[in-house]
């Protein structure tokens, strides 16, 4: 719970961040329905379980939620995406490479490829022309 103008109310977002050395570290962030003013309260929770909170009010607040957002969208492109149940692969994917066979057609590989999107090629594709 937030609390401005002596009035307590719930934050609009909360946002879980990077530990960076703590157990537990997020952001609430609202604005106070009386005044109109943001609002926002960075949590965090050391090794030792203490949990101390840190009020900020007006641009402070606003400051703190940009840059909450920013450590938020940097530490997810670190994260990698999928699950083990992704794993089963299925066959049958192909790719064109940038080399060409002896009839100028693009030569193709074949790969294997599982939901999470990791790939290994499986071998190179044939093709036989027929002459007429």
């Amino acid at each position: 719970m937030l609390s401005c103008c002596g009035r307590q109310f719930y934050a609009a977002e909360k946002i879980v961040l990077p530990v960076r050395g703590k157990l537990y570290r997020c952001l609430e962030y609202g604005h106070c329905p009386n005044c109109a003013t943001a609002v926002s309260r960075l949590i965090e929770q050391d090794k030792n379980y203490d949990i101390q909170a840190k009020d900020r009010h007006g641009r402070k607040a606003d400051r703190a939620y940009e840059k909450a957002v920013s450590q938020r969208k940097r530490h997810l492109e670190t994260v990698p995406q999928g699950s083990k149940s992704g794993e089963n692969f299925f066959y049958g994917d192909f790719r064109k490479t940038s080399r060409f066979d002896e009839n100028n057609q693009p030569v193709y590989v074949q790969l294997r490829r599982n939901f999470n999107n990791k790939s290994e090629v499986l071998g190179e594709v044939i093709t036989h022309y027929s002459k007429i």
